[in-house]
Formats: C-alpha cells, sequence, structure tokens
C-alpha cells in the first residue's frame, strides 16, 4: 500500500495502477478483487421498477413488455389520441396504463463491497487523453483501495494464528 500511495504522490500513475494489481495479487481467490467491467456495471446499474396499481407489486421495467391500446372513439377524443400505452402485471395479470404508472428507482447504496471493480483505465496519447487518464486512474485506484481494505479485513477476520490452530485442534480430539 505504500508503493501505490509512494507512486500517486509522484503522479505516477500507471505504476499505481500496476501496485494496487500487486497487492490484490497478495489475497486468496475468495478474497481477490475481480476486474471486470461489464460485471461491475451489471451489479451498480439503477433498476427502474414499475407498481402495479392494482397489487402494488415492484416490477423490473425491463421485464415488461409495453403494449398499445387501441381506445374506443370517445376515450380517444378525451385523450387526444387512438392509442394508451399499457402493461400488464406479471403478479395480478391485470391491465395497468403507463401514464398512471409510479415508477420507483432502485439505486446502488454506497459503501457496497462487491468484489469487482472496472477493468483499470488504460492512457490515451495527446493532451486530452493524459489528462481523461489521470482523473479516471485515480478514480479506478480510489474504488480499488477500497474494495481490497474491505478484503484485507475479511482475510485478518479469517486469520487463525498456527499457535491457535494447533489449540482448536487439540479441543477437538478430546471431544
Amino acid at each position: 500500500m505504500d508503493n501505490v500511495s509512494s507512486c500517486l504522490r509522484n503522479n505516477d500513475y500507471i505504476n499505481a495502477i500496476a501496485a494496487v494489481c500487486h497487492v490484490n495479487a497478495v489475497f486468496g481467490g475468495e478474497n481477490r478483487i475481480e476486474f471486470n467491467t461489464t460485471k461491475y456495471h451489471q451489479l451498480t446499474n439503477a433498476t427502474l421498477m414499475k407498481v402495479c396499481y392494482h397489487c402494488k407489486n415492484e416490477t423490473s421495467s425491463q421485464d415488461v413488455r409495453i403494449r398499445h391500446l387501441m381506445l374506443p372513439f370517445i376515450e380517444s377524443v378525451l385523450y387526444k389520441n387512438k392509442f394508451r400505452d399499457c402493461w400488464d402485471c406479471p403478479k395480478c395479470k391485470k391491465l395497468n396504463y403507463l401514464d398512471v404508472t409510479d415508477f420507483v428507482q432502485e439505486t446502488f447504496t454506497t459503501p457496497r463491497y462487491l468484489g469487482v471493480v472496472p477493468e483499470p483505465p488504460k492512457i490515451q496519447y495527446g493532451i486530452v487523453g493524459r489528462k481523461d487518464f489521470e482523473m479516471q486512474a485515480r478514480n479506478w485506484i480510489r474504488l480499488a483501495l477500497d474494495e481490497i481494505s474491505f478484503s484485507l479485513g475479511v482475510e485478518r477476520r479469517e486469520y487463525v494464528p498456527v499457535s491457535d490452530r494447533d489449540e482448536m485442534i487439540d479441543d477437538d480430539d478430546n471431544d
């Protein structure tokens, strides 16, 4: 971790990223942080939920198919449109109109340790690319260090010194 801090003080972001990867490599398999941009975005995406007017069930917007319902003449005059968007609740199977549907947005809460961070940023050449890289690198390093700190805490809780392990084995033999 000292190497990461030293690299950041010297604005050496490439070596700071490498140092973060080296610290991560020390962890055991289940506590090692995964570098996967797609998986990270899937886990942190905010989800928009539709609330059924009838049963109050929340359903993901991605799981609902919107239909265009053709309105009778009188309703089409009232709504100034021949069609009205609607969807069927998967739980109660009743019709809901989209224009009167309540929406709830589930957001990603922090701190939340996922064990995965996006892949490290890559340097782009040119003045604009260099400035963007510095900002992206600082953000990535901060996110990765947060995850690594959490994993370090987990490793410490799981760690049992050799002397304690011997006592635990002896206790099991006495039973």
